[in-house]
């Protein structure tokens, strides 16, 4: 049992209370800084974590966008050459086409040929046997018949009646009559009517070539320059501009080659670009060039290309060899090519 009486503590038991007192105030102070102090570190470390777990997942939506924007690049790549491959196949149909009907007319024409050379053949069998024929024929006219008169009756003994004398001179008389009326009947051969004479056509001359068109005349005297054409893909008559172009220049005696770019907008006209530093007979079949386009009915003007000659936006489908930098004058075929259009 507890006693309910007060106890009686002295100084020194008061001093000892008080310093185990202040020992825990202490120690409840130091645990309460390091707490404070670990929550500080902890909320600090956890907004670092935070932040860095933000940057990351940044950075990996930063890398989705570019791999999408990659594929719909690819995507639009593969879009244009599936275009081009369909392009050329239909060009190689049309080539095809093309090449079928020209071996028909050669074969018609070898058989035309050859009939022809039948044809002549017999004819000229057909002469030589007219010719015969009417060589024997002017034998046959020329020959002089020889029909003899026929002859007198015999001679009688002469008698001297008068009324007999002048009977016999009447005889003689119808019998030379006779005679006379014969000898062009016998001299007069049936005509034979020389056939008209059949010779084989000549063979036709070959026709001359025609003159140069003055686009082609006007470029002809810089023969051997290289030019690369580029043709903007999202133009539907820039293939057959460039074409067009393209074969001018060649029966010109350039040397072009051509290539589809694509990407790229906002180009007006054909452009004739010359790469810097060119030399001054470049500069000269550039302006040449420019002023046969333009009396050829093209919206052609000269530019300069704004960055280094072998750099430049889009794409470009094409021949592989020469590379499009190679040639030091370049045509952009761009949107209204043509006057009027």
């Amino acid at each position: 049992m507890r006693s309910n009486k007060p106890v009686n503590m002295d100084i020194d038991q008061l001093r000892g209370w008080a310093s185990i007192m202040d020992k825990a105030m202490i120690v409840s102070l130091v645990a309460t800084i390091l707490a404070v102090s670990a929550l500080g570190i902890t909320t600090f470390l956890s907004f670092r974590y935070g932040g860095a777990v933000r940057a990351h997942e940044q950075s990996a939506l930063d890398h989705y966008k570019g791999l999408e924007s990659q594929a719909a690049q690819h995507e639009r790549e593969a879009s244009a050459a599936r275009e081009k491959l369909a392009t050329l196949e239909g060009e190689i149909a049309t080539a095809q086409g093309r090449a079928a009907t020209l071996e028909q007319e050669v074969s018609l024409a070898r058989e035309q040929a050859a009939t022809l050379a039948q044809q002549a053949d017999r004819a000229r069998e057909r002469a030589a046997a007219f010719e015969q024929a009417a060589r024997e024929a002017t034998e046959r006219a020329t020959r002089t018949p020889r029909e003899s008169a026929p002859a007198p009756e015999a001679a009688r003994n002469p008698l001297f009646d008068a009324a007999e004398i002048r009977r016999r001179l009447a005889d003689l008389g119808k019998l030379v009559r006779d005679a006379t009326m014969r000898a062009p009947e016998a001299t007069e051969e049936p005509r034979t009517e020389k056939p008209t004479e059949v010779t084989a056509p000549a063979p036709a001359e070959p026709a001359p070539p025609p003159p140069p068109s003055p686009f082609v005349a006007s470029l002809q005297r810089y023969s051997g320059t290289k030019a690369a054409l580029f043709l903007l893909g999202q133009i539907s008559d820039a293939p057959a501009i460039g074409a067009t172009i393209s074969a001018d220049l060649g029966l010109a005696g350039w040397l072009p080659e051509t290539w589809t770019w694509g990407g790229v907008a906002g180009i007006f006209g054909v452009v004739v670009l010359v790469r810097d530093g060119s030399d001054p007979a470049t500069h000269e079949a550039a302006a040449a060039l420019v002023d046969a386009l333009g009396a050829a009915g093209f919206n052609a003007s000269k530019g300069d290309w704004p960055a280094n000659w072998g750099r430049f936006r889009g794409t470009l489908n094409g021949p592989q060899t020469p590379s499009p930098t190679d040639a030091a004058i370049r045509i952009v075929v761009g949107e209204k090519a043509r006057k009027g259009s």
